[in-house]
């Protein structure tokens, strides 16, 4: 992208703003001032130059007389032969210079004729020197360097500030102490969901999975494994209203031909207690479905006891009886050798 901007004929059309901001800077540093820059129209920007002894120069910036050698580091540590990027590139010491462009300040380039510039300070410069260009840039590509300067600074920019680590640290000890009673929250959350499929009839032939999820936990049928009734418990700890939701839910296979549902019939209780999916039938994703589902939100009492919770939702809102008329029609699709 540098080598795209500091290219003056290309059709971003904001000419000569990025050599003419560098070599702003570069005339604000010592050895800078002791250069003497004058690019024509004709500079060519390369990338990936090769050097004598086999090395990259990221970005090398030149014309007839002058030569700006541009070493890119992001995160990784400079330990470039800089001296064989001096001596690849011909041109007199006055109009020849290195930087080395990094995310964060460097203290030593390690070499006399390269500088230190960050990418924040130099793009923030561009920016400034921005005003006049603008009227003749091409719109989508101030956009793209808008979006370039954006990510630079995120990148540069610590995730924690410094009052965030002196409370942290300042309450180090209860901060810990509550992180260790949040999982100890979890699990018991996920423990007790876990055990429902023990606690009901064997009739249901639910077999417990999903464990690699904190968020969730599934019961598969024996029958059918496209066949499930999923608990999502993620909302007990993420949000102030506790939500929970149970889903009875089909997947892959079971999604081929859904018009074998239609067979089914429900009892009016059934239908009645609004769990049913209205879009079941003309949603596409054939990855899964939710066929019947509700949302609770458990106070801290039902928490406690979260297991007997379920199973009392379960039965109530006859999610375990939606789910059994599909476990049924499996069951006989099966012992008929019909594919579902």
């Amino acid at each position: 992208m540098y080598s795209f901007y500091f290219d003056t004929r290309e059709e971003h059309r904001l000419g000569d703003l990025f050599i003419s901001t560098l070599i702003q800077m570069l005339q604000e540093t010592e050895v800078g001032k002791q250069k003497n820059f004058a690019f024509a129209n004709d500079l060519s920007t390369k990338t990936e130059f090769p050097t004598k002894k086999g090395g990259r120069i990221d970005l090398l910036l030149t014309d007839d007389l002058n030569s700006i050698i541009i070493e890119n580091k992001v995160y990784h540590t400079l330990n470039n032969d800089l001296e064989d990027y001096w001596n690849t590139v011909k041109g007199a010491v006055e109009n020849k210079i290195g930087i080395v462009l990094s995310l964060f300040p460097l203290n030593n380039t390690r070499h006399s004729h390269f500088i230190n510039i960050t990418h924040p300070v130099f793009l923030k410069r561009v920016i400034a020197n921005s005003g006049n260009y603008l009227l003749e840039a091409n719109d989508k590509y101030v956009v793209f360097l808008k979006d370039l300067v954006q990510n630079i600074i995120n990148m540069s920019t610590s995730i924690m500030n410094k009052a965030d680590l002196e409370f942290y640290f300042g309450n180090q000890k209860r901060i810990n102490e509550i992180a260790s009673f949040k999982h100890r929250v979890k699990t018991h959350i996920l423990s007790e969901v876990e055990k429902v499929p023990a606690q009901l009839d064997e009739k249901f032939g639910l077999v417990l999975s999903g464990k690699r999820s904190d968020r969730l936990r599934y019961y598969i049928s024996s029958v059918n494994s496209n066949l499930m009734i999923t608990v999502i418990v993620e909302g007990l700890l993420m949000s102030e209203n506790k939500t929970m939701h149970i889903v009875v839910e089909l997947a892959k296979d079971a999604l081929k031909n859904k018009e074998i549902y239609k067979t089914i019939i429900f009892l009016p209780e059934e239908i009645n207690a609004n769990v049913l999916v209205p879009d079941f039938y003309t949603n596409t994703n054939n990855a899964w479905a939710h066929f019947a589902t509700k949302v609770y939100h458990p106070n801290e009492q039902e928490i406690a006891h979260l297991s007997q919770f379920i199973i009392d939702k379960l039965q109530k809102d006859h999610l375990l009886s939606i789910y059994q008329k599909l476990n049924e029609l499996f069951a006989k699709r099966k012992s008929n050798n019909v594919r579902i």
